[in-house]
Formats: structure tokens, C-alpha cells, sequence
């Protein structure tokens, strides 16, 4: 499921907030002041906080969600190599950055994905497809994990995983069955794998770039340099990342 953040100027904030929450049972905005800008963006004053779906962020101070943006809840587990996420992955189609405060993440016992609640980790992706976990607190009765990111943080993406098996690795060190070569490149990016494969390249912005099914290989001659992230998702549904150089 997806939700579109995009507001207009000079539109009654009372209404806009009524019409989100009739519309999504599960969009709530709980904020003691909360602007909405004339460039669509949300602005959250400090001690406030926004709850979509069962992602809550909760700003240290004033934080601005630059709009439109569109965020996802997915059931599709992210797959790293042999480790793998919970059931339940969130996604922003424009990265949050520069992001301090707590970051409240509610999962279902059906989404464990057969591991263990006392092993999950808090994991974060940012805008070139790296992950990173934190260890946060959990609390077993409401099923929620929470970290307080005191340092900036970017993120596109936020999951769980196991502390045994997270997702915080090179993908190109454990994803033995799909390589990607030569990275950096020049003109073509070649895919060798035993399944296959759909392929979807984005900048480091979040825009779809390229799109294929069934790929063996990308032509990224006209490509500007810079760094891109590749997303090889196979028939099974297993999804493995890519950061990529273009020179």
C-alpha cells in the first residue's frame, strides 16, 4: 500500500488532516504543530510527530518532510545474500535527509519471517542502497522498536532484521548467486545469475532510471558519472542491491 504526501497552498489545515484520516484509517499526523508548506512539504515542530501505517517519526527538532513524496509498506522481505528482513518494509520514494530524533517502527508477530523477536534489529537503507542497523528497544507487548537517532541520519528505507543476520553487509560479498561486473563502468553493466532477473536502476535521488525484465545486462553509455543503486529481484521475489559507479 502506498501514500502520496502532496498538499497545496491555501487549503484549510483542519480539513486536509480530516480527509487524510477518513480516507486512511491508518494515516495519523499527532502533532502539536504541524505546518504545511507552500512547496508541499510537511513541517513538524519539535515534540510532535507523524505516524503513517505503523512508521512513527518523531523529530528532536522542527523537521521539514520535503513533499510530494510517496511512502510504501511492503510484505516482500529485503534479501541480502542468506540474511534476510522481517515481513514488513517501509519506503520513501524521495530519500528524508538530515533526520535526528526517534524513529518508532510497529511490526506484526506474523511478519517475524521466523526470527526470533529478542534478536531483532532497527535497519535503516539510505539513497545508495546501504543499510545500516541499530539496536533498538523493544518493547514485546506492543510489538514496537524504537531508536533515538541523536547524530543526522538519510534514510529511503526502514525494516527489521536479525542481529545475527543483518543486512548491513557489501551485497557484493554474499549475493553468490547473482554478480553484477564491472563496477565501476563505463558502457555496459553485465548481470550473471541462475534465475531470472528484473532490474531496476535509480540515482541516488530515488528516480527510476532503467527498468528490465529478464536482464543480462544494462546499457548505461549515456548515463551522466556518478552513483546509481540496482535493484535484481528474481522470480522468488528476492532482492538483491547494488551500488554502482559510473565513470
Amino acid at each position: 500500500m502506498s501514500y502520496s504526501f502532496f498538499f497545496t497552498r491555501n487549503i484549510n489545515l483542519e480539513i486536509i488532516i480530516a480527509s487524510l484520516i477518513f480516507t486512511f484509517s491508518t494515516f495519523k499526523i499527532f502533532a502539536q504543530t504541524l505546518t504545511i508548506t507552500n512547496d508541499s512539504s510537511i513541517s513538524v515542530d519539535v515534540n510532535s510527530s507523524i505516524f503513517v501505517d505503523g512508521l512513527e517519526l518523531i523529530p528532536s527538532s522542527t523537521y521539514i518532510v520535503s513533499g510530494p513524496n510517496e511512502f510504501n509498506r511492503t510484505t516482500t522481505p529485503v534479501v541480502i545474500g542468506e540474511n534476510s528482513s522481517i515481513d514488513r518494509v517501509y519506503t520513501f520514494a524521495e530519500e528524508l535527509l538530515d533526520y535526528s530524533g526517534v524513529i518508532a517502527f510497529t511490526y506484526k508477530d506474523i511478519e517475524l519471517n521466523g526470527i526470533s523477536e529478542l534478536e531483532l534489529v532497527l535497519e535503516v537503507q539510505d539513497g545508495i542502497g546501504q543499510w545500516t542497523d541499530f539496536t533498538p528497544i523493544i518493547d514485546y507487548v506492543n510489538n514496537t522498536l524504537t531508536y533515538d537517532f541523536t547524530e543526522l541520519v538519510n534514510f529511503t528505507a526502514v525494516t527489521a532484521s536479525s542481529v545475527n543476520a543483518t543486512l548491513s553487509v557489501d551485497p557484493t560479498e554474499v549475493n553468490n548467486y547473482v554478480r553484477v561486473y564491472p563496477n565501476p563502468t563505463t558502457d555496459f553493466l553485465h548481470i550473471v545469475s541462475n534465475t531470472a532477473q528484473k532490474a531496476t536502476l535509480f540515482n541516488t535521488a530515488g528516480q527510476k532510471i532503467l527498468e528490465t525484465n529478464n536482464a543480462t545486462s544494462l546499457d548505461v553509455i549515456d548515463l551522466p558519472s556518478g552513483v546509481y543503486l540496482l535493484n535484481l529481484q528474481n522470480t522468488q521475489n528476492q532482492i538483491s542491491t547494488f551500488k554502482i559507479i559510473k565513470n
